[in-house]
Formats: structure tokens, C-alpha cells, sequence
């Protein structure tokens, strides 16, 4: 078969490299807006059935014609694209995968996971798999969840919880992944699930509390983000679920620095004219921060991502805490990325394999907790990616 990475980021080179050495793809096609980028990739991979070659992702007929006998595109541009690239999936008879939308939140000129789900009838007719947001968060954590669920008699309550206790030599602020999706979902409202409804808060505002992640993170203050997996989870999980959330630990630096860009108005994509040329303020951001993929052996710390859920098994309260642990060093020695890009990579690379042997054989718009969980995990943790489970009963008197 053959397949197709765009976006050679971070995360999208991380998955350029999985699928490289996996049997099941005949020729692997490397696609950037930056071709000499994509080029660069590919000369590092050295192998002969692995190409590359420019493709503007915003261009549909462009990458329509790129995508020419390509049998699964794994889209790891930034989220405002996913739409255009799903149309061009659907004209190319291509199966489709990416890590992240927008979020849920409705905004003008944002790509919510909502407008992606609605391809769900067109994708089934074309007789075309699309799995959306199987990153990590969301993405394992939507696996997460539904492992947890499918053993639970009822399900309360589920708490998306991310925590990073790193810090990088040589910069006094970095975003560890898409620092365009960062800015993006930060400074959406808050986004909540709560007894049947959705409801929004002051974003960076809502929810602040103290977590305890496992050691050697420790206990960090989090706070609600929108998230796609809150909007998608309740449509799936059942079993009486009546509250869902996502919280981040963000560096209190990190926090003052969004809400000045957002009172300046420096977060925003739209392109204001600047002289003689038109400039999205974000861009202008963005392009002032390091890339993710070239963080790598800067980040000293521990990253945990995980899913708690609570509810009752055989008829008494449980708790399920799933979660990956890792140490930024060590995934640095032993893969040259910083762990966020690595630990995000992976599960959309298993998802792909997958997909291309037929084990996913679902047609239509999927999101993660609509898969088994169970040949995820072996693969993953087959390549070190390592889930860890915790279970917490209490016993009525």
C-alpha cells in the first residue's frame, strides 16, 4: 500500500520515520509546504521506497493530485487545514487520519471536530475510513477511557489530566508541540460536560486546581482547556456518564504570556496588513518560538498524560487511572525527539498500521473511543510507549 505523510513537523517526521520501516507500505510518500523540508526528511530516512515532495495543504487540487494512488494520507499540518484535505481524501479515494481538529468550541473560521464528523455519510458511502484526533491527548486518552469503561458497570465521571514538570535549556519559553495549536485551544473558552450539557468558562480561568500525577511529576496545577475528546466521549462511552473534562498544566509563564497576546491581539490568525504586505499576528508568534523538532536534548523532566475515570463496577465505586509516563531525556537518547512529539506520534502510527492491515475495517468519520483498545496497547507498549494502570475500589458498609 501506499501512503502518505503531510506535515513534517515534530510529530509528522516522528511518523515519516515509524512507517519508513513498517512492511506493510510498498512506497511512502513525504509531503511539506516547505519542499526542501520534506526532501531533508526523506534523505535522512535514506530508504529507496520512501519519496518526497511539495504539497500546499491548503490547496485542494493540489493535493489532490499528490495523493494520486495513495491508499492512507496521515494529516499532521495544523487543524485549519483538515477540512480541505478530508475533501481532497474523499476526490482521491484515500483513507484518512490526523491528530487534532480545532476543539469544539464554535468560532468563526475554526475547523470543530463537529464540521469533521459530519463527513461521517460520505466517507461511509465512499466506502473510506476516517479516524480523527488520535494523537495522545486526544487520541490514547480516548483509548484510554473506553478500555476503562467497557469493564465498568456504570461510568460518573471522566477527567483528561496532562502534566509536565520539564524545563528547556536555553529558552525562556517553549512550546514542546504545534505552537499554533497550543495558542489555538489555550485561548478558546473553557469546555465542559456537565448532566447532558456542554458548558463554556473563562478561558485559562476555569477549573484551576491541584492535580497529583504520578511520580515523578508530582502534584501541578491544571486548568480546563477545550478539548476535542470532551465533545466526543459523551457520544460514545454511555453507561450514565455525566461529567467530562480536560486540564492542562500550563506554566504560570506560559499563562501571562497568552493573555497578553490575546489583549494585543497577537494570537490571532486572521492577516492584518503590515506596510506593504498582509501578516497573520500568530504567525508572527509562532515563527518567533523554536520548533518542537528542534527542542530534543534541551528538556529536562517527566511528562505524564492520562484518563481517570470513575463510576461503579460489580456494585461498588471504582476509580481507573490509565496513563503514559516518560522522561524527556530518555526518549531523547533513544529517539533524538523531545518526548511530547514522540509520545503523540505513536498512536497515530499504530492507528495507520492498523488501518493499512485490516484490522479497522469500520467505515465512515471514527474518533478513538470508538476502537478496541486492546491491539493499540500491545503495539504501543511493543515500542516502549508504556501504559500504566491504576485501580482504586471502595466497599459499601
Amino acid at each position: 500500500m501506499k501512503a502518505m505523510v503531510l506535515g513534517l513537523g515534530g510529530v509528522g517526521t516522528v511518523i515519516a520515520r515509524e512507517l519508513a520501516r513498517a512492511p506493510q507500505f510498498g512506497e511512502l510518500l513525504l509531503a511539506d509546504v516547505d519542499g526542501e523540508r520534506a526532501r531533508r526528511v526523506a534523505g535522512e530516512i535514506g530508504l529507496a521506497h520512501v519519496r518526497a515532495c511539495r504539497v500546499d495543504a491548503g490547496d485542494r487540487q493540489e493535493l489532490r493530485a499528490a495523493l494520486d494512488g495513495v491508499g492512507i494520507l496521515v494529516n499532521a499540518v495544523i487543524p485549519r487545514y483538515n477540512l480541505t484535505v478530508m475533501e481532497a481524501c474523499l476526490e482521491a479515494g484515500c483513507n484518512y487520519l490526523d491528530m487534532a481538529s480545532d476543539g469544539p468550541v464554535e468560532l468563526p473560521g475554526r475547523v470543530t471536530i463537529w464540521q469533521q464528523l459530519e463527513y461521517d455519510a460520505r466517507f461511509r458511502e465512499a466506502g473510506l475510513t476516517a479516524i480523527l484526533c488520535l494523537g495522545v491527548d486526544p487520541g490514547a486518552t480516548g483509548l484510554f477511557a473506553r478500555w476503562a469503561a467497557d469493564r465498568m458497570d456504570t461510568v460518573e465521571a471522566i477527567m483528561i489530566r496532562d502534566g509536565d514538570n520539564s524545563t528547556v535549556e536555553g529558552y525562556e519559553l517553549a512550546v514542546y508541540f504545534s505552537p499554533d495549536t497550543s495558542i489555538e485551544e489555550c485561548l478558546q473558552p473553557s469546555y465542559i460536560y456537565k448532566d447532558g450539557e456542554y458548558v463554556l468558562g473563562e478561558p485559562l480561568e476555569t477549573g484551576v486546581e491541584t492535580f497529583n500525577f504520578p511520580e515523578p511529576v508530582g502534584p501541578m496545577v491544571v486548568r480546563s482547556v477545550p478539548h476535542e475528546d470532551v465533545g466526543t466521549l459523551p457520544l460514545h462511552i454511555g453507561k450514565g456518564l455525566r461529567y467530562v473534562d480536560f486540564k492542562y498544566a500550563l506554566d504560570p509563564k506560559y499563562v501571562q504570556v497568552l493573555k497578553v497576546l490575546r489583549m494585543l491581539g497577537l494570537a490571532s490568525p486572521e492577516p492584518i496588513r503590515v506596510g506593504d504586505v498582509m501578516v497573520a499576528p500568530r504567525d508572527v508568534v509562532t515563527a518567533l518560538l523554536p520548533r518542537p523538532a528542534d527542542l530534543g536534548g534541551r528538556i529536562k523532566g517527566h511528562l505524564c498524560v492520562g484518563t481517570l475515570v470513575r463510576g461503579t463496577e460489580n456494585g461498588h465505586p471504582v476509580e481507573y487511572f490509565l496513563y503514559n509516563l516518560l522522561d524527556h531525556e530518555e526518549v531523547y537518547r533513544r529517539y533524538g525527539v523531545n518526548a511530547t512529539v514522540w509520545q503523540t506520534a505513536l498512536p497515530a502510527v499504530v492507528g495507520v498500521e492498523l488501518l493499512a492491515e485490516g484490522h479497522i475495517t469500520r467505515k465512515g468519520v471514527l474518533v478513538p473511543e470508538q476502537l478496541e483498545p486492546e491491539p493499540f496497547f500491545r503495539r504501543l507498549q511493543e515500542r516502549g510507549w508504556y501504559i500504566w494502570v491504576e485501580k482504586k475500589t471502595r466497599t459499601r458498609m
